[in-house]
């Protein structure tokens, strides 16, 4: 099983220098942990393909929102562009997600993701990662249950309108980026 740092301090050569924030969130309509990573330079954008078109989804100045719901099997990942609009959600299945000792939130991804632009269609991906992370003997049954379980739930709920971090997303980004530290010269 993959482990992530919610603050990508694992060394992601493309980008040159970056802030991050993380906050906990005890609100009624979200608990849970919510950060933003702000990309001040990097060495060339990251461009994905999705639904037959390239996205960026990492260029200077843009953002990603990442918000972990408390007790929750997923990760939200909303990525925004220098102007501050949203340009893909990407979901992580996760076992589960935690802070360690330095303060360092991290999450155990579970291979399956869920993609989305705002107002398109919705894809999960990477169902040949969790198929081999099982076979593998990486992932037990259960976790691999989990998995689908967690992202068939979540499918539902966006096919529908229903997933709640949704509103959130764009209130988050504003209260964190009022907290980031400045930018080094």
């Amino acid at each position: 099983m993959k482990r992530k740092r919610a603050d990508r301090g694992d060394g992601w050569k493309r980008i040159s220098k970056y802030r991050f924030v993380l906050q906990s969130s005890e609100i009624e309509t979200f608990q849970g942990h919510a950060s933003l990573i702000y990309f001040d330079e990097v060495r060339e954008p990251l461009w994905v393909p999705y639904a037959g078109q390239s996205i960026c989804i990492v260029d200077d100045s843009y953002s990603w929102l990442q918000l972990f719901p408390q007790g929750a099997r997923h990760a939200a990942t909303v990525m925004f562009n220098a102007q501050g609009e949203i340009v893909q959600w990407y979901i992580d299945i996760c076992k589960r997600t935690f802070v360690d000792e330095q303060g360092v939130l991290w999450y155990e991804d579970l291979y399956l993701d869920i993609i989305f632009l705002p107002g398109d269609k919705i894809e999960l991906i990477d169902v040949d990662e969790l198929d081999e992370a099982l076979e593998q003997g990486i992932i037990s049954d259960d976790e691999y249950n989990l998995a689908w379980n967690e992202a068939s739930a979540l499918l539902t709920r966006l096919e529908e309108q229903r997933f709640p971090l949704v509103l959130l997303a764009e209130q988050y980004r504003a209260s964190l980026l009022a907290q980031m530290p400045l930018a080094e010269a």
